[in-house]
Formats: structure tokens, C-alpha cells, sequence
């Protein structure tokens, strides 16, 4: 039976390199972000939805979602959030099963859920949850180098669960205050042990 690994962290945490990192070593990843990407589709099933639940106004000519207009949409009314949520967070859970299910033949998935402490979706299937964590300093850097402004990148961080929430769901932790060559080393051993408990 393939088990799954949930990988998340907070935003600049390096979730991204981790999972990089897995399939550099020929471990499957299941991208929640690449999902709702694709979800996001003129046309599909979930935009026709959103479509619903918020207006014509969040969508261009083309179909195309405004993400930006959802988004403040999102900051300024809590229950919108909820809302997307109730549409999204099924479907997306929904694909995540059927892709890690074609993976059946490998030893474990990485199932990367950047929000996973503030997701309402069942996520039962999950066996180990990987937190890649790093402090707070270390994060806001990280996100300003994306050229947000620090305000913007502060409000970032404060909208997400806390760094001890995610901490308190953790399986393991991977500290990721250093160099790459570093984090990839420390994949490289998770991977290594997690390896030998699937045998």
C-alpha cells in the first residue's frame, strides 16, 4: 500500500524546493497548487461555481478568473472565504485521491498542501505529515524577495495558521534556515528512512 506524505509549511518556508528535492529522487508529487490551477480553468465545473456563489464581475471576457478581484473579495469578507472553500476544497481533495491512486506501484507519494492546518477537506489518507519550517525573519525575507512589500508580506504570513499550529500537527520537521545543499541533504535522509518504514 503507497503510503502518503503530506508535505506543508508557511509561505516562504521552501515547500517548493523540498518537493523539487522529492522528485529529483524519483518520489511522485500531488501539487494542491497545480490542481486548483488547473480547476481554475474557463469552463470547468468549479469556475462554473465560484461563477454562482460570487458573479459575473470575478471573471473577464475570456472566462478567465480574476484572482486578484477574489482575492480582496476574500481578505475583506470572511464568509467568502468559506465559501470558496465549500466549492474548491472537495474537488481538489476529489483529484488529489485519483492521482495519488495511480501511483500505487511507488513506496510513498508527496502530497504537497501548503495550507493544510486551514484546510476543512478529510485529508484521513495522509500517513506522515512533513513540516518544512523556518523562522519567522528567515520567511519575511523570503517572501519580500518575490517583491512584495514588507507590509504586504507581514499580512501574508499573519493570514496563514501559525508556525506552532503547523508545528503541533508535524510528524517530522525539517528546518530550512540554511543553505539548499543543505535542505536537500536533509531530504535525501528523510527519504532514506521514510524508504525503509514502507519496505
Amino acid at each position: 500500500m503507497t503510503k502518503v506524505v503530506a508535505v506543508t509549511g508557511g509561505i516562504g518556508s521552501g515547500k517548493s524546493e523540498v518537493c523539487k528535492s522529492f522528485m529529483a529522487l524519483g518520489v511522485p508529487v500531488v501539487d494542491l497548487d497545480d490542481i486548483a490551477h488547473a480547476m481554475s480553468a474557463p469552463g470547468s465545473v468549479a469556475m462554473q461555481a465560484v461563477r454562482q456563489a460570487f458573479g459575473d464581475e470575478m471573471f473577464d471576457e475570456h472566462g478567465q478568473l480574476h484572482r486578484g478581484k477574489l482575492r480582496e473579495l476574500v481578505f475583506a469578507e470572511p464568509d467568502a472565504l468559506d465559501r470558496l472553500n465549500h466549492i474548491m476544497h472537495p474537488a481538489i481533495r476529489a483529484e488529489a485521491m485519483q492521482q495519488i491512486a495511480g501511483y500505487s506501484l511507488h513506496p510513498y507519494v508527496i502530497l504537497a498542501i501548503p495550507l493544510l492546518v486551514e484546510s476543512p477537506a478529510d485529508w484521513s489518507m495522509v500517513d506522515h505529515v512533513l513540516v518544512v519550517d523556518c523562522s519567522e525573519q528567515t520567511q519575511l525575507v523570503r517572501v519580500m524577495q518575490r517583491g512584495l512589500s514588507e507590509s504586504m508580506a507581514q499580512a501574508i504570513i499573519t493570514a496563514q495558521s501559525s508556525r506552532q499550529a503547523r508545528l503541533s500537527i508535524a510528524d517530522s520537521v525539517m528546518e530550512n534556515d540554511q543553505t539548499l545543499d543543505n535542505l536537500r541533504q536533509k531530504v535525501l535522509e528523510f527519504h532514506k528512512n521514510f524508504s525503509n518504514t514502507c519496505q
